[in-house]
């Protein structure tokens, strides 16, 4: 077992130390399954119709797919990185959507261009057929691919920051009421080390943990919004959303939205809404 636990906590050490590594590995390992699977699948389809197709059209057709498609893996990696949580779901929705559009105009327009290029090189000629009609087919397959990155770039940060270490308290209580220690526990790669509770900035909801934004570093800890807010130290910490806590020392100003919300910015830029729900109590915590 502890032979076992000893490996377990060299790779996550090493995976840790060369993401720029795994990450590009696992994404073209992603990728190249894809490129054979669809290759082989359309030559398959070919001679089952009865048609014959040479090897370099439908690897043409997948490999400037794919290349376009790894391109674009940064940028949506990047707005997730940026993505605004504390935006209703309908607005998030709709910026899911835009995204989308613009993911499917990039990729079709640079993915037609690569083909006639190729197309060229083999000394023939690559139509693409009716815009309208071709843009709204390749919509409908870069709507699974855009839906799938986001899933996979998600899924791979969960995974990063479970293994970076996960917050606990000093002396666990059965009581959940009581207040915090001014220190929590963090557990990181089998080390243990002490961050101070008034060093966070602000907390978010995600799933069945709340994760500590401190600084540029995220702790998770297995705990919900309600019993952290009710431990946090109440004069310095309030609770401005469903899906957020903030640290009042670190609240640069606040401006009055429509629908009676306002937008609450961070010392650091960090943007959060202050929904009417937790408006008064915010206030209160302020004026004390």
């Amino acid at each position: 077992m502890m032979e076992a636990s000893a490996i377990q906590r060299r790779l996550s050490a090493h995976f840790l130390s060369y993401q720029w590594l795994w990450a590009p590995l696992l994404l073209l390992s992603w990728l190249s399954v894809h490129l054979v699977l669809n290759t082989t699948t359309t030559l398959m389809e070919a001679r089952r119709a009865g048609s014959s197709l040479p090897l370099w059209e439908p690897l043409c057709w997948e490999a400037t797919s794919i290349i376009v498609v790894a391109l674009l893996v940064w940028p949506i990696a990047q707005l997730l990185k940026h993505w605004p949580r504390q935006w209703a779901w309908y607005w998030q929705g709709l910026l899911h959507l835009c995204a989308l559009l613009l993911f499917s105009a990039i990729h079709v327009s640079a993915m037609v261009a690569l083909r006639k290029l190729w197309y060229i090189a083999m000394h023939s000629h690559y139509v693409f057929g009716d815009w309208r009609y071709e843009f709204i087919y390749e919509l409908r397959k870069d709507a699974v691919a855009y839906l799938s990155l986001v899933i996979i770039i998600s899924a791979y940060r969960f995974i990063v920051r479970r293994i970076q270490g996960e917050s606990s308290l000093l002396a666990k209580t059965e009581n959940t009421t009581e207040i915090m220690p001014d220190k929590l526990l963090v557990k990181k790669l089998g080390k243990e080390f002490l961050i101070a509770v008034n060093s966070i900035d602000w907390v978010e909801a995600a799933g069945n943990y709340a994760n500590l934004h401190v600084g540029e570093r995220v702790f998770p800890m297995r705990i919900t919004m309600t019993q952290l807010s009710q431990q946090l130290p109440a004069n310095q910490f309030a609770r401005v959303h469903r899906s957020s806590i903030v640290n009042l020392n670190q609240v640069a100003h606040i401006e009055s939205q429509d629908a009676g919300d306002y937008a609450l910015t961070l010392k650091n830029g960090i943007q959060l809404t202050l929904s009417r729900r937790y408006r008064d109590a915010f206030k209160e915590k302020l004026s004390l």
